[in-house]
């Protein structure tokens, strides 16, 4: 099996930390909705909640009540959500796919980097090659050329005498 470069390998490294990334990016989605669901149904089965419920039935003859339960169920909602967000922001998820995010990216750089560094290099090695390649070539057209004169000079003498 062929000897994988330094670019190759380092691309590779890259593609890993973005999958990575991404898988925990996934996660972090799903823990953000799974405190989404939970912070529905712990608001859904608040008192306040309940309260809302029984005077939005009264509200015909009470508006003033209801109004009231629903704007203290709003800030209990608000507040749940806000532990909801707190819990989502300090998950462990989240704080993996900060860091795989930080090794993709640098190993996409590095990867970015060296690629670029191996091309120049490769390109001076053929050109190093090229130009190698041409001198002998020149050489090799030379000596037959100095041959083939130096033969057809000695048929010429030998047709003379």
């Amino acid at each position: 099996m062929a000897r994988k470069s330094k670019a190759t390998k380092q691309l590779n490294e890259a593609k890993k930390h973005a999958a990575g990334a991404a898988k925990n990016l996934r996660s972090v989605g799903k823990t953000a909705v799974s405190t989404a669901k939970a912070t529905a149904k712990d608001v859904a089965k608040t008192r306040d909640a309940k309260k809302a419920k029984k005077k939005a039935k009264v509200a015909a003859e009470a508006v003033k009540v209801a109004a009231g339960a629903a704007t203290v169920l709003a800030k209990t909602a608000a507040k749940k959500a806000s532990e909801g967000a707190k819990k989502v922001g300090s998950s462990k998820e989240l704080k993996k796919t900060r860091t795989s995010a930080k090794k993709a990216t640098a190993a996409g750089k590095k990867a970015a980097k060296t690629t670029g560094t191996v091309m120049k290099a490769r390109t001076r090695q053929a050109a190093k090659e090229a130009g190698a390649r041409s001198q002998s070539a020149a050489k090799a057209a030379r000596k037959k050329s100095a041959s083939a004169t130096s033969k057809a000079r000695a048929k010429v003498e030998n047709r003379k005498k």
